[in-house]
């Protein structure tokens, strides 16, 4: 198995922490195909980016903070925006990110890919999904709150 995709397997089962979503903390993990724990708190699918540690790469903790700054002055004034942190379960890797709602697919992709991300995140009332950020097939999945 090639590097990125063993950075998939790993995407694939993160989990997303909002530390304060209009007041209330939300933490969301991937479930199985087509189960859905919870209520879904948007009107339309939202992205979850980061410009933290592309692809392979550990960078030091200034410059993913300088990176991150960058992403989110180019986010279009109409986003809403909330602090996130992605990452394994078990704690073992986390980065940090910014849950967006008001981007489509594509624009969440080339923000991504600017970036130099693998992929982002998309959460929505059917799936909690992977897209990658080299046009590859998405990746879907069930989602669960746990609070």
């Amino acid at each position: 198995m090639s590097g990125r995709e063993e950075r998939f397997v790993g995407y694939r089962l993160a989990r997303l922490r909002v530390p304060d979503l209009d007041g209330a903390p939300l933490e969301v993990h991937p479930a199985p195909p087509g189960e859905r724990t919870g209520r879904f708190p948007f009107d339309a699918p939202v992205h979850v980016l980061t410009a933290y540690d592309p692809g392979a790469a550990r960078l030091p903790a200034a410059e993913n903070a300088r990176r991150h700054r960058a992403l989110v002055s180019e986010l279009p004034a109409h986003v809403r925006r909330w602090a996130s942190e992605t990452g394994a379960v078990d704690g073992s890797h986390t980065e940090h990110g910014v849950l967006v709602e008001g981007l489509t697919d594509d624009e969440a992709v080339a923000l991504g890919a600017r970036y130099g991300q693998d992929a982002v995140f998309r959460w929505s009332a059917a799936a909690w999904s992977v897209l990658p950020c080299d046009g590859g097939p998405s990746s879907d999945a069930g989602w669960r709150i746990s609070g």
